[in-house]
């Protein structure tokens, strides 16, 4: 990485310390040469719009983003054009943070760790969503594009759905639920695992298909490749359903007839991990995998 001059700040605006946070944050950067810039929203929301910028312009003269906030700050912030492009350094100022590299309480050690070199970069894949033009008219008659860090869910919230799922083109699983959920390793921990979903390893290049609560017992989760393309249809001319990209942070309701296809994206995240960060750790200590209850 170059040498770090402009900090970029996401920050989760709900938290009752994130004013605090910012603030000693921001005063630490502009004492060590750097210059930290917010979302001109957040930092009117934060009573700091001097180093308020668009983010469009934030994004280009970023040299790393710092996101203050949990799993859902991150993703949120995964959803800004051209976001691949800056490494991103998540601190949880929530509750699970996940996906972030380290606890409100390790923020200082861990840029001072960013600063002298102390870190790795992880590249996490994404998906993309491509749906053709069966989507409801007060969404408009194009097609659209989408991009997914953890998921695209496709599902009903009233009734069961029938789907065709194709890998590469080849009739894959019929599935009766209430709906599939497409992963990537790194949306193996969320909606996916509550589904009885496998958890993949973050390194991996991969697709999981999780089936949301199905009707039938012999229909599991499966691991695809990372480089399939998954195709999904509806097989009732009168079914409509709504697809989630990454939570409701990109939905649409979609018309009998529309062809979901979803494959590895070009772009990837780049996630900052400081050396005391471990995956393994977190599965131990965040979603306790493997701890006993019973003794």
């Amino acid at each position: 990485m170059k040498k770090i001059k402009n900090v970029g700040l996401f920050v989760n605006t709900t938290k009752a310390n994130a004013g605090g946070v910012v603030e000693g944050v921001s005063a630490w950067l502009q004492g060590r040469g750097m210059v930290p810039l917010l979302p001109e929203e957040q930092a009117i929301e934060l009573g700091c719009p001097r180093i308020g910028i668009s983010k469009t312009d934030l994004i280009e003269q970023a040299d790393v983003l710092l996101v203050l906030g949990g799993d859902g700050t991150l993703l949120n912030a995964a959803h800004t054009p051209k976001i691949e492009n800056v490494p991103i350094l998540a601190i949880n100022i929530g509750t699970l943070g996940f996906l972030t590299d380290a606890s409100l309480d390790e923020l200082y050690p861990t840029l001072n760790a960013l600063l002298t070199g102390a870190y790795r970069i992880e590249h996490r894949m994404m998906l993309e969503i491509i749906v053709n033009s069966q989507v409801q008219a007060t969404q408009g008659p194009q097609p659209f594009q989408a991009f997914a860090l953890n998921e695209v869910v496709i599902r009903h919230y009233t009734h069961l759905i029938e789907l065709d799922a194709y890998v590469d083109g080849e009739l894959f699983i019929p599935y009766n639920a209430d709906g599939l959920i497409i992963a990537t390793p790194s949306g193996s921990t969320g909606y996916s695992l509550s589904c009885a979903g496998t958890i993949i390893s973050p390194q991996l290049e991969a697709i999981l298909l999780t089936p949301i609560a199905p009707h039938s017992l012999t229909v599991r989760p499966f691991i695809a490749d990372g480089d399939a393309e998954i195709t999904v249809k509806m097989r009732a001319a009168y079914q409509s359903v709504d697809v989630f990209v990454d939570g409701q942070r990109d939905t649409h309701s979609l018309t009998a007839g529309a062809v979901i296809r979803v494959k590895k994206a070009e772009r990837t995240i780049q996630l900052i991990r400081s050396q005391h960060h471990s995956y393994y750790r977190a599965l131990r200590e965040k979603l306790m995998l493997g701890e006993r209850f019973f003794k």
